[in-house]
């Protein structure tokens, strides 16, 4: 008859030798995890040098509130304000079909850390516009940027029609929503 004993102590040992790699294996790092993080955004939008009828170049830049995040980064991030500015953009308070334009945002996390981010128009319709960009720096770095903003020239375009007199529209409120991840 043959002893079983050595097989039993081989198995024994090799499975205390992979219970031994799996409690010692290493965790993924931080970066390696799937970041991403979506938040509202509202606030006023400011236009250099005013919309007015006829389409013209504008500076236009966006100063946001505070508004909420759905943090899935595990940075624990429930808040952020994102200010931009965009140059070279062709706005008309009646109707602006397709708006381009590039520039450089800051998002400011609740958390107390930043986010620099270069964007582009991708598509407009009328005073909606997705953007898309990338990271370049701060919390996020090397992530995809992404948004829909709209901004509300046609409440404003009584003023907008109004103040053509007085070099246009020079700010109206935006709202939105981005992501990054």
């Amino acid at each position: 008859m043959t002893s079983s004993r050595p097989v039993k102590a081989a198995t024994a040992a090799l499975g205390a030798l992979a219970a031994a790699v799996t409690l010692t294996a290493v965790p993924a790092p931080a970066e390696a995890r799937a970041l991403s993080i979506s938040c509202a955004a509202s606030g006023q939008s400011r236009f250099s040098p005013g919309v007015q009828l006829l389409p013209q170049s504008q500076q236009v830049t966006y100063l946001g509130d505070e508004r909420s995040c759905n943090d899935h980064s595990g940075n624990g991030i429930t808040g952020a304000r994102i200010t931009a500015d965009f140059r070279d953009v062709r706005l008309s308070c009646v109707a602006s079909q397709y708006v381009s334009g590039s520039g450089t945002g800051t998002i400011t996390w609740d958390n107390g850390e930043t986010s620099s981010v270069e964007v582009s128009i991708d598509e407009s319709l009328f005073h909606q516009a997705s953007v898309s960009g990338v990271v370049r720096r701060g919390l996020f770095a090397g992530k995809r940027f992404t948004g829909q903003f709209s901004t509300d020239l046609l409440a404003g375009g009584v003023k907008c029609t109004a103040g053509v007199f007085f070099g246009g529209l020079r700010q109206a409120p935006f709202t939105g929503e981005f992501s990054i991840g």
